[in-house]
């Protein structure tokens, strides 16, 4: 793949969109619950219902989510190389845009709505961590197949390297034995608040860092191929 005008203004949008989220996630209209907000103790879903602008959160969603197939419209854009579209290179972009849909169907519901919202995180994981270790052998395939050939493509190994933390962060996130008790309230002087670390929304956010760090690192693998 090479560098071309959708490549990088799609790539670019979709950090833009990323980092876009995560400061209107910051910009509250009020304190949550009494308390600021804080990523280690604030849901996504309450993030977005407490955010001064719900509509630009909203539409940067929909962004963040149709820029997750950017590997796919590179290939699209350049007619030459559509036969690069190879099966795992597919995959692992539509994987990297489900686990993005899950993120954001997140918002959609709240702790009401509790088998709802657990069953989406678990798929929001799974997919993570699947597209980051398909993405991490995928890295290290093309470092190898070009090293046979007398080319060093070190990017490929450390993007490779990259998903392969970020899909390991996933396991660990997900073996996690406080999250079976994620709904433990601790008891204070007001009453029963959440702790520091509210377990389960702590490891949404993560969860969604290390799927960008991850995605951005794959992105950058697939353009030496």
């Amino acid at each position: 793949m090479q560098f071309t005008p959708v490549w990088i203004v799609t790539l670019c949008v979709y950090l833009v969109s990323v980092l876009a989220i995560i400061f209107l996630a910051k910009l509250t209209e009020k304190p949550i619950d009494s308390y600021e907000f804080s990523f280690k103790r604030v849901f996504p879903f309450e993030a977005l219902n407490h955010s001064k602008k719900p509509l630009a959160y909203k539409i940067l969603l929909c962004i963040f989510v149709a820029t997750s197939f950017a590997p796919i419209f590179n290939l699209l854009a350049n007619k030459g190389q559509i036969e690069n579209l190879e099966g795992l290179s597919a995959a692992i972009c539509g994987i990297f845009g489900l686990a993005a849909i899950c993120f954001a169907f997140l918002h959609c519901f709240d702790a009401t709505h509790t088998t709802t919202h657990l069953v989406l995180f678990v798929l929001f994981i799974c997919l993570t961590l699947l597209g980051n270790a398909l993405a991490a052998a995928k890295g290290a395939a093309i470092y190898r197949t070009y090293k046979q050939h007398g080319e060093n493509y070190y990017c490929s190994l450390a993007g490779g390297l990259i998903c392969g933390v970020c899909a390991l962060a996933c396991v660990i996130i997900s073996l996690n034995p406080k999250l079976k008790r994620w709904a433990v309230l601790e008891k204070a002087d007001e009453g029963y608040v959440r702790p520091n670390v509210f377990i389960l929304a702590f490891s949404e956010w993560l969860t969604f860092f290390f799927l960008v760090i991850g995605e951005v690192s794959y992105f950058l693998v697939l353009l030496i191929q």
